[in-house]
C-alpha cells in the first residue's frame, strides 16, 4: 500500500495542505517546533485512527477551530481508495470512498501503519501494560480480525469487574462469565503468542543490523503457559476459580492475558533496568522493524513512520536503518531536523519537503 497524497485541515498547527506523498520515501525537515512531527501524527491518525502522542482528540485540532480533517488516496495494489478522519473534541469520524465502514476491520484492510516516535522508548523503559499495547497493536497491523477478538475479552473484563466490585456477585454468574472469559483470554493468549514466535528471529536479525551486537531475544510470558486452545482456556478457567477470592475482595481479577508481559532481554539480562538509552533504542526499532518484516511476510504493506529520526540515532544507525528500510516493499515517511540522511545514491524515489511555521514546501 502506498499513500499518493496526503491533505491536512486545521491539525495541530497545520492550517491547510495538500501534497504529493506518492514517493516511497518521504522526508519532512525543519527546526524543532515548526509542526514536521504533526504531520508525521496525521498521517499516523489517518492510517490507525489514533495518535502516537495523546489519547485527547481537542488536542489534535488547530487553536481557535472545531474540527481537524486528515485525507488521503492509498494505493493497494492497483486499486485506489479514499480515506478520510474527521476529529472533533467529541468524536471522530472514519470513511473509505465517502462511506462509513461496517466495522473497524473493513477500514484497516486497505491501510496500515507502523511507528517509531522517540516515547516508544517506554516499550523496554515502560511497564507491562506498555508492551501488552505494543504487542496488541503489532498482532491487530498483522492481522485486523484480531481487534474483535481483543475487544471481546476486554468487554468480558470489564463486566466482571463490574459484577466484582457490585459487592452483589452471585457464584452462578461468575461461573457463567469466568467460562466465556477463559475462552475469549485463551484466544487473546494464543495469537499473542503466535505473532511472537514469529517475531523473534527477525527482532534478532534486525538488532544486529542496527547495534552490530547481538544478544538480543523477546519472549511472551503468559499464565496460561502452552498448549492449544482448550488446553489454555481449561488453565485459565482453573486460574479464575483458584482466585476467585482474592478478586472478590479486590474488586478486580489478579490474573490472566491482561497481566502478562512481553520480556525484552539483552545480554540475557531484563532490557529494562538494565539497557542505556542507546540500547533501549536500538530495541524498540529493531522491534518495530521485525514487526515489519513479520506483517509483510504476511501479505500486508504497512506504511513505516520514523518521527525525529535524527535526534533518535547516531549516522551508523541511520545508514543501516535506511539501507534496511530500502530493500524493503514498504513506503516509509521521515521527520528530522537534518535534510540529507537519504543522501545514498541507491534511493531515487523519494520527496523531500521543508516544513515551517505549519506550511510545507517540497524540496
Amino acid at each position: 500500500m502506498r499513500l499518493i497524497d496526503l491533505a491536512v485541515t486545521d491539525f495541530r498547527n497545520i492550517g491547510d495542505i495538500k501534497i504529493d506523498t506518492s514517493a516511497k520515501f518521504v522526508v519532512f525537515y525543519g527546526d524543532n517546533g515548526q509542526g514536521k512531527t504533526n504531520i508525521i501524527e496525521s498521517i499516523c491518525t489517518l492510517s490507525t485512527l489514533k495518535s502516537f502522542r495523546t489519547h485527547k482528540r481537542s488536542e489534535l485540532i488547530r487553536w481557535g477551530e472545531n474540527l481537524a480533517r486528515v485525507s488521503g488516496n492509498i494505493d493497494d495494489e492497483g486499486h485506489t481508495r479514499l480515506f478520510e478522519v474527521e476529529i472533533s473534541s467529541d468524536k471522530r469520524k472514519s470513511t473509505v470512498d465517502g462511506k462509513s465502514p461496517d466495522t473497524l476491520s473493513d477500514y484497516f484492510q486497505s491501510i496500515r501503519a507502523i511507528v517509531f516516535a522517540p516515547a516508544h522508548v517506554d516499550i523496554v523503559r515502560g511497564g507491562p501494560d506498555i508492551r501488552r499495547d505494543f504487542l496488541d497493536r503489532a498482532v491487530f497491523t498483522a492481522r485486523p480480525s484480531y481487534l474483535e477478538t481483543y475487544r471481546t475479552f476486554r468487554k468480558l473484563l470489564a463486566q466482571k469487574g463490574a459484577l466484582l466490585k457490585s459487592g452483589w456477585a452471585d457464584p452462578i454468574q461468575l461461573d457463567v462469565i469466568d467460562e466465556q472469559l477463559s475462552i475469549a483470554g485463551a484466544r487473546v493468549s494464543l495469537k499473542r503468542r503466535d505473532f511472537i514466535q514469529s517475531l523473534e528471529t527477525p527482532f534478532n536479525e534486525m538488532h544486529i543490523k542496527i547495534s552490530n551486537s547481538g544478544g538480543a531475544s523477546i519472549r511472551y510470558r503468559s499464565c496460561l503457559g502452552d498448549g492449544d486452545l482448550e488446553d489454555q482456556s481449561t488453565r485459565y478457567m482453573e486460574l479464575l476459580q483458584s482466585k476467585r477470592q482474592e478478586a472478590l475482595e479486590r474488586g478486580w481479577d489478579t490474573v490472566g492475558p491482561h497481566r502478562d508481559d512481553l520480556i525484552i532481554e539483552l545480554n540475557d539480562h531484563k532490557a529494562r533496568p538494565f539497557a542505556s538509552q542507546g540500547q533501549a533504542r536500538s530495541l524498540v526499532l529493531a522491534l518495530k522493524l521485525a514487526e515489519l518484516s513479520v506483517v509483510r511476510n504476511m501479505g500486508a504493506r504497512p506504511m513505516f513512520l520514523l518521527d525525529d529520526l535524527s535526534s533518535e540515532l547516531d549516522k551508523s544507525r541511520i545508514k543501516s536503518l535506511i539501507d534496511t528500510l530500502n530493500s524493503l516493499d514498504v513506503q516509509c515517511f521521515i521527520s528530522t531536523t537534518s535534510p540529507d540522511i537519504l543522501n545514498s545514491k541507491e534511493i531515487s524515489d523519494r520527496s523531500l519537503f521543508h516544513v515551517k511555521n505549519g506550511e510545507v514546501t517540497k524540496q
